[in-house]
């Protein structure tokens, strides 16, 4: 039995309300993190704009990949119903967290990025991120009803479940080219204390990655069980 649309639109502004709060927190938290590296790593306390502008990235890749954990965790039975319904909901608000970031980048800040020298000395991470964030937009456009019900069931599912591990892992990637070389400092030196909260965040997008893996290889093998026990029930029968 369907929900009254009295009851459907309470749990989407429940949904809506929760996503906002998560968000926040995301964004807030990670500032807090740089404000703590920055004391420990360079010996002052200090916040500005271009702190907040990297708390919106990492809040927007830990958004759109615990958005992608859902799923997993729901073929494992390790989440509810009502916990995955967020899961729409925390994607499109990393996506536009993302889009906050870019624009913060290239138009709000263009002494530390200007447009387009920056884009051009960084090419490889800049055409990963444009296509990540082209490709989030088309999934956001294809998360209503309407475009669903235009490309049919099917092809819809398919592709904002490759589209969007393919946008998460390009995303990782541009995270990765850029900050390489500050992972590998401090895995050799711990010698700011903190590591760049970009390292943390991607390792929790190979996580996610990984349970889709191990969910894809599951419903394979599920499948092969199935298709063993049906051919065995066939040749008994013919056997009889």
């Amino acid at each position: 039995m369907k929900p009254s649309p009295t009851k459907r639109q309470a749990l989407l502004i429940k949904l809506r309300w929760t996503t906002v709060i998560y968000s926040v927190a995301a964004v807030v938290l990670s500032a807090v993190y740089f404000v703590l590296r920055q004391r420990f790593k360079d010996g002052f306390w200090g916040f500005d704009f271009y702190l907040t502008n990297k708390a919106f990235s990492i809040a927007s890749l830990v958004l759109i990949a615990a958005s992608m954990l859902l799923t997993g965790l729901r073929y494992f039975k390790k989440v509810t119903p009502a916990t995955f319904a967020l899961r729409k909901h925390l994607g499109l608000a990393g996506f536009f967290l993302g889009v906050a970031h870019g624009v913060a980048s290239h138009v709000l800040m263009p002494e530390q990025f200007p447009w387009p020298g920056w884009v051009l000395e960084n090419v490889w991470s800049s055409a990963l991120a444009f296509v990540a964030l082209l490709i989030f937009a088309l999934m956001a456009v294809a998360s209503s009803a309407k475009v669903k019900g235009w490309m049919g069931g099917e092809r819809w599912r398919l592709f904002l479940r490759y589209g969007g591990y393919a946008a998460l892992i390009m995303v990782a990637a541009h995270a990765g080219i850029l900050k390489w070389e500050s992972w590998i400092k401090y895995l050799k030196t711990f010698s700011s204390v903190l590591p760049s909260l970009s390292l943390p965040a991607v390792v929790f997008c190979v996580v996610v990655v990984g349970l889709r893996l191990a969910m894809s290889l599951g419903k394979r093998r599920r499948n092969l069980r199935k298709d063993e026990g049906g051919s065995y029930g066939r040749s008994s029968k013919m056997q009889r």
